[in-house]
């Protein structure tokens, strides 16, 4: 063994905190990138909106000031010219009585207004608030930080270890150290890769390692998917009573835990992005007039410039927050520069649905999109999560173009899963209610129509649709 010292050059990318920082801001939509810039407005001195929004603000403020000055003189002058014709007496008896409760008599026919709904805490917002109360090194809580920004709409962390080690230049051991402290934060079951995992965590949180339970998903996963109980029961040699009787612990646990966080949509959905066809191009805009334009406050600038005055913390200080200034002028800038390539990349493979609607969604991949703007696929991931594009179709999801195919056409294209939902859909709605359609029927209608797709497909893509099975569709007279 020889020993030895060996000088190497490496390029080598690490996570920063400002790298956090854009990605995050890819994955926000409009409502949360205002609510972002206006933290950031507040926080940062150095950083200012637009002058022409605040104008637009500071006359909107006079005016409703100068409006409201105008009505409460009115008011009061009615109030002094009738003063004298009021009988207050008989009024507080009729209104009002010793006890101060207030007998309001209610108009039928008065407009009223649905409730404001509750501000709902995030996933995100839920796993950050655990985190901070945790004792790790920066490095650790960054990477953290990055795997809680990566799961998706149900808590899974979809992309794999060592894509994330490659992406952002550390061992997949590091990643593994990160995922563990994610892991072990509530609810039970956030950050596994599958389902499988994912109830593995959920037993272990119940305390039951050692359970018929843990070992049926630990050690029979594929026999239990097809709840294949006789087989189970062999394989550890119990009685099927045992077998099924472990069953029923497993009913409780949630498999997508995340999915509380995440309501099904929004109460209004605001668009991010829209698409319209301009001289028989399609155009894709960015819907972003709510959102201020960003600067430097020039007085602040001038502080840190060669002969200021300024005292030498004082110049550290806004040294500082001036970098963090640019850093998130530029993320802005960049957010909005990646949302329109890949929105340009969705619209050259999915042209057909934007000329003739939803029937006609093909077959795409995150990887296919990624490999067309040369990103990472965490990079489209984090763009296309939790934003919509308006069409002359209507609002979408972008995660509603990324479907998978489950077959071959007649002339040797791919079928896209979309395209037979829409049609089991259509099939669902011009059924006869007394006779609905089973999963069987559904699938051999599709396969006469070249759309050839097995009945537990079929069943698969009903209940993600929240269609209920035939004989609960059924009508009786």
């Amino acid at each position: 063994m020889n020993l030895g010292l060996d000088m190497s050059l490496k390029l080598q990318q690490k996570l920063s905190f400002q790298m956090i920082q854009s990605l995050k801001l890819l994955q926000v939509n409009t409502l949360q990138l205002e609510q972002l810039l206006k933290t950031e407005l507040e926080m940062n001195p150095v950083l200012e909106a637009s002058d022409e929004l605040e104008q637009e603000a500071d006359e909107a403020m006079e005016r409703e000031e100068r409006e409201t000055a105008e009505e409460k003189d009115k008011e009061e002058e009615e109030l002094d010219i009738n003063e004298d014709s009021i009988d207050w007496e008989e009024y507080l008896e009729e209104g009002f009585d010793l006890g101060y409760s207030y007998n309001e008599e209610v108009d039928r026919n008065e407009e009223r207004y649905e409730p404001t709904p509750v501000y709902q805490e995030t996933l995100e917002e839920h796993l950050t608030k655990q985190l901070a109360e945790k004792k790790i090194d920066e490095k650790r809580l960054v990477l953290v930080q990055f795997l809680i920004g990566s799961l998706d709409n149900d808590g899974y962390l979809r992309i794999s270890l060592e894509d994330i080690a490659e992406y952002i230049g550390i061992s997949v051991y590091e990643v593994e150290e990160a995922r563990n402290v994610l892991i072990g934060l509530d609810p039970p079951g956030v950050g596994a890769q599958n389902l499988q995992e994912c109830m593995i965590l959920q037993l272990r949180a119940r305390k039951l390692h050692n359970s018929l339970a843990m070992k049926i998903i630990a050690e029979t996963w594929d026999l239990f998917e097809k709840l294949k109980i006789p087989e189970i029961s062999r394989h550890f040699n119990v009685e099927p009573r045992k077998i099924q009787e472990s069953l029923e612990i497993l009913k409780i646990l949630n498999p997508k835990p995340g999915y509380q966080y995440n309501p099904d949509k929004p109460s209004t959905i605001i668009p991010d992005l829209i698409v319209e066809k301009i001289d028989g191009t399609f155009v894709a805009m960015l819907n972003d007039r709510s959102v201020p334009s960003l600067h430097i406050n020039k007085s602040y600038a001038n502080m840190i410039k060669r002969g200021s005055t300024a005292k030498r913390e004082v110049k550290k200080y806004i040294r500082e927050k001036f970098n963090s200034a640019t850093w998130f002028i530029r993320s802005i800038e960049q957010r909005k520069t990646t949302m329109l390539k890949v929105m340009y990349a969705i619209i050259e493979r999915q042209m057909d649905f934007f000329e003739k609607g939803p029937p006609n969604l093909h077959p795409l991949k995150l990887q296919d999109v990624a490999d067309m703007v040369e990103m990472h696929i965490s990079t489209v991931s984090r763009v296309t999560s939790n934003k919509y594009v308006q069409t002359r179709h209507g609002i979408f999801e972008l995660k509603y173009f990324f479907t998978e195919a489950v077959g071959r056409d007649q002339d040797g294209s791919d079928i896209s899963s979309e395209r037979i939902k829409n049609r089991i859909r259509q099939l669902v709605n011009t059924e006869n209610r007394k006779k609905p359609l089973s999963d069987q029927k559904i699938s051999n209608i599709l396969s006469t129509e070249n759309l050839p797709v097995a009945r537990r497909t079929v069943a698969k893509y009903r209940e993600q649709m929240r269609i209920l099975p035939a004989r609960l569709r059924q009508k009786y007279e």
